[in-house]
C-alpha cells in the first residue's frame, strides 16, 4: 500500500526569474557576466555566461565606459538565452541606471535590486520596498497585484529567494571562467 502525501508544488502559480550578475575581473580589464534563470521553486532552468573587456580610454566619460560595458553583455546573454523569464533580475550595486533605461529597453519586467543603502535612480523607475532591507526598482512599472510578475516576487520573496540566486550565479561564473 502506497504512503499518502500531498504534493506542494501542485497547483502552485508556475513563474520563471532570471537573475543577472555583472562581477568585475581582479585585474580589472573586464567584466564577467552570467543570466541564471530558475523556476519560483529555486530550481535550475538555464545558465549563460560570457565576458568583455572592459570598455576604457580617456575619452570616456566616468562611469559610462563600465555602463556600457555592462549594456553590451545583457544584450548579449538576453540574446543567448534559450528561455524566457516572467521577469529579471539584476543587482542594482552592479548594473547602472542607465542600462535599462537608456540602452535596452526590456520587454519584460525587470527590476534592479538593492538590499543595502541608497541606489541612483532612472527617471524611468519605480521604487518597490519589499522589506526595510529589500528595494526593487522596476524598469518598466511595478506589476499590478495578481500578475504573473506580482506572483512570482511573492513566491521568491517568501522563499527567501530574491538575493540568494545572485550568489549561485556569482559561484557560476567563478566555475566557468576559474576552471
Amino acid at each position: 500500500m502506497p504512503i499518502p502525501f500531498r504534493d506542494l508544488g501542485e497547483g502552485e502559480p508556475l513563474g520563471v526569474a532570471g537573475f543577472l550578475r555583472f562581477i568585475d575581473e581582479p585585474d580589472g580589464r573586464g567584466i564577467r557576466g552570467a543570466l541564471f534563470i530558475m523556476s519560483a521553486r529555486g530550481e535550475p532552468v538555464e545558465f549563460a555566461f560570457t565576458r568583455i573587456k572592459l570598455r576604457s580610454g580617456v575619452l570616456w566619460r566616468q562611469g559610462h565606459a563600465r555602463s556600457s560595458s555592462v549594456s553590451a553583455l545583457a544584450k548579449a546573454l538576453f540574446e543567448s538565452a534559450s528561455n524566457r523569464a516572467d521577469v529579471v533580475f539584476s543587482l542594482a550595486e552592479e548594473t547602472p541606471p542607465a542600462v535599462f533605461s537608456d540602452d535596452i529597453r526590456p520587454e519584460i519586467p525587470l527590476c534592479r535590486v538593492a538590499s543595502r543603502g541608497s541606489v541612483s535612480l532612472a527617471p524611468t523607475e519605480e521604487t518597490q520596498q519589499l522589506s526595510e532591507s529589500l528595494t526593487l526598482y522596476w524598469t518598466n512599472g511595478v506589476p499590478p497585484p495578481g500578475s504573473v510578475t506580482a506572483q512570482v516576487v511573492e513566491l521568491l520573496a517568501q522563499r527567501q529567494l530574491l538575493i540568494e540566486p545572485f550568489e549561485r550565479a556569482a559561484m557560476g561564473i567563478q566555475e566557468a571562467f576559474d576552471s
